[in-house]
């Protein structure tokens, strides 16, 4: 009998690797890519790994394999063969590995994403390309800070790279952190002084801190690197509106046009210029070039026509356009919370001292503290008296003007609203955007826009039977919330001032009729102003008393008037007062006479306010009918005309007949006391029952 004895005793079998001459490669190759043509992954993939084992580095069969485990989402053996690419092939590190991210980003594999990322920085000297894609996916996903990091790491090891400073100054930017992100451009600019795309974000940035002259260098300075690029030239057109220089701005916006037609931002900017200069030959040029033009009608703001046309149907048609345009079909839904009390949640940028908040200050005041308990969450950048009286009197203020639509939502959510009243629709500095995602069980469209908004996520609109008739509730997408008397909510502690203006104050005649509107500019049209001139034609001792809001508007409606042989003289254009001095003012004139698209709104309850009647037209649509639901709350259905000739011939009654002005005066002393309009402590009650109503109803569903 023999002994085992070492190692060499023990027989083990080892299998022994098959060689192959090139040409026997060769066709292995060729019958792998063969198959591979043909879908037969599995085969293909022995034919490739024989062909790796034998020492083959083609990048094409390397990448060939690694498209097979992709797309059999084996992701450890892709991991592999991604490394064994980078490591082996001249294949482009950017490139393939962009591609490997993508790949395991929509598997969710985010922390193998990181250790690539983040563990290959100094290794791969900080591939820029890479970098920024990365931080480009991570901005999508909302992790900003990981973003910020990310950026932070790589111009450690790369401190002069151009992409990554303009990256980290573009997520800063989008961030709202404008002044750090202006020192990145910086950085970059730099490096590259001309560079066109910088030199914009630099200016933009200005432009959202205020810093207009700064901005208007950085746009110009882009612009000449870059003279085709319409946005620079529509942002300058935007400054100079802002500044109300308006000859620049419409130079700059058709600079913009004349490169791109159909920039939807420089027409709507344009549109609006002509219409508070009363240059209304241009107004109705471009509102019959945006109609043809189907596609603008989902770019530019609806409220834009509401001055222009009254047409209640074509509102509501624009509406669902814009806002499938900019915000989908999103439809979602939120529990009730269970709340002690009530939370009502008012989002706006126009907490200060403003037309809506003159109007509502007394609302936020008497509200009933034992059953509501207030929220505001104000996006606006200007604070004075009126955002301080406000914050004393809610229990919850929150400035949300620094945070993304995402954070705001997850703020409100948090709050566990049971009701969001939107105040703003798609008036200027919007923020709609927030309540497309959802943020209350119940959502509001309130008092800041005159109209439907056509959106599936706001479930209500707070109007009343003056404003919306039952036969019109077919152009407004949400249901109504109707108030008993008018929707108007106002402030009866306003103060007008006791100083004893004279008319020779403000250049007008010491007698006869003064006819007034201080409505602003772009609520003038050619209809309103042919019956204006028709009526100091007729009364030859009256003149019309307009608020000034720009110098084109005066020369404008001087230019109009002389050419329906009127005397432009006898138009007087009044300057912006403080409140309670513009108020005490009203006492000058007799009669104030509405627009008719687009009525006065907070500037009639003013009007009223001060013991100046309002003569209106009412219309069909409800900016047109806002004046006519004020003076039905007030009692003084008689100044309300279902006509253009009714309009005029009133008018034209009372300027004849003084002692009628006076009666009406008088009446309207005594109604201000009487009726619903300006009782303020009635309007809240019936308000927040209103609320309860809603929340009732909406609880049984």
């Amino acid at each position: 009998m023999s002994k085992k004895t070492g190692f060499g005793d023990k027989k083990t079998k080892t299998k022994k690797k098959q060689s192959y001459t090139f040409q026997q490669l060769e066709n292995i190759k060729f019958e792998a890519l063969k198959l591979h043509q043909r879908n037969r992954f599995d085969k293909a993939e022995i034919a490739y790994k024989k062909l790796i084992k034998n020492g083959i580095k083609d990048p094409d069969i390397l990448m060939n394999l690694y498209q097979i485990y992709k797309q059999s989402i084996r992701i450890k053996d892709c991991f592999i063969l991604y490394k064994k690419i980078i490591k082996e092939t001249n294949i482009s590190y950017s490139e393939i590995t962009i591609d490997f991210l993508t790949f395991i980003i929509n598997k969710e594999k985010d922390d193998l994403a990181n250790e690539i990322v983040f563990g290959n920085l100094k290794e791969n000297e900080c591939n820029e390309k890479v970098i920024s894609f990365y931080a480009k996916i991570l901005l999508e996903k909302k992790n900003t800070n990981l973003a910020i990091d990310l950026l932070k790491k790589a111009l450690e090891v790369n401190p002069i790279s151009i992409i990554l400073l303009s990256n980290m100054g573009y997520i800063l930017q989008s961030l709202k952190q404008y002044e750090i992100s202006i020192e990145y451009y910086k950085r970059a600019l730099r490096l590259k002084s001309d560079d066109a795309i910088i030199l914009f974000n630099i200016a933009n940035c200005f432009e959202e801190i205020g810093d207009y002259q700064c901005a208007i260098k950085f746009y110009n300075k882009s612009i000449l690197n870059n003279k085709n690029n319409p946005e620079a030239l529509r942002a300058l057109g935007t400054i100079y509106l802002n500044l109300k220089e308006y000859k620049k701005s419409i130079n700059y916006f058709k600079k913009c046009l004349s490169i791109n037609p159909n920039n939807s931002g420089a027409l709507s900017s344009l549109i609006n210029i002509y219409a508070e200069i009363c240059e209304w030959t241009q107004v109705k040029k471009l509102f019959k070039e945006i109609n043809h033009k189907k596609e603008l009608h989902k770019e530019i703001s609806p409220f834009l026509f509401l001055a222009i046309e009254d047409n209640p149907s074509n509102h509501l048609i624009r509406a669902r356009e814009t806002c499938q345009k900019r915000y989908g079909d999103k439809i979602q839904k939120l529990n009730k919370p269970n709340n002690k009390k009530i939370k009502i949640g008012y989002f706006s940028s126009d907490f200060c001292n403003h037309p809506v908040m003159q109007l509502m200050q007394k609302l936020f005041e008497l509200y009933s503290k034992n059953d509501f308990e207030l929220f505001v969450y104000s996006y606006g950048n200007f604070k004075d008296e009126i955002t301080a009286k406000i914050k004393k009197n809610v229990c919850h203020f929150k400035d949300i003007s620094m945070l993304q639509d995402e954070d705001i939502v997850s703020i409100a959510r948090a709050d566990q609203l049971d009701i969001a009243i939107d105040l703003q629709g798609f008036t200027k500095n919007t923020r709609l955007s927030i309540f497309s995602s959802r943020i209350a069980p119940i959502q509001i469209s309130y008092l800041g826009y005159p109209g439907t908004t056509g959106a599936k996520f706001m479930d209500y609109l707070i109007a009343d039977r003056m404003l919306i008739p039952p036969e019109n509730e077919q152009f407004y997408s949400e249901k109504i919330i109707y108030m008993p008397d008018s929707y108007q909510c106002n402030d009866n502690s306003k103060i007008i001032s006791d100083i004893k203006f004279k008319r020779k104050d403000f250049d007008l005649p010491e007698d006869g009729v003064i006819y007034t509107c201080f409505n602003n500019g772009f609520k003038i049209t050619e209809k309103e102003f042919n019956l204006w001139m028709r009526l100091l034609k007729e009364i030859k001792r009256s003149h019309l008393w307009l608020l000034s809001t720009n110098l084109l508007m005066i020369k404008n409606l001087k230019d109009e008037a002389k050419k329906r042989n009127v005397d432009p003289n006898r138009i007087s254009f009044a300057k912006k007062l403080p409140l309670e001095q513009h108020l005490a003012r009203h006492s000058l004139g007799d009669i104030f006479l509405d627009t008719f698209n687009y009525n006065a709104h907070t500037t009639a309850s003013d009007a009223l306010w001060a013991g100046l009647p309002v003569l209106t037209l009412k219309g069909k649509s409800f900016s047109s009918r806002v004046s006519s639901s004020l003076l039905n709350s007030l009692g003084l259905n008689e100044l309300i005309c279902l006509s253009e000739e009714e309009y005029f011939e009133k008018a034209l009654d009372l300027g004849k007949n003084p002692s009628k002005i006076y009666l009406l005066k008088q009446k309207l002393v005594k109604n201000k006391l009487s009726y619903p309009l300006f009782d303020s402590h009635l309007f809240v009650k019936n308000f927040e029952s209103q609320l309860k109503k809603v929340l009732k109803s909406d609880s049984k569903h």
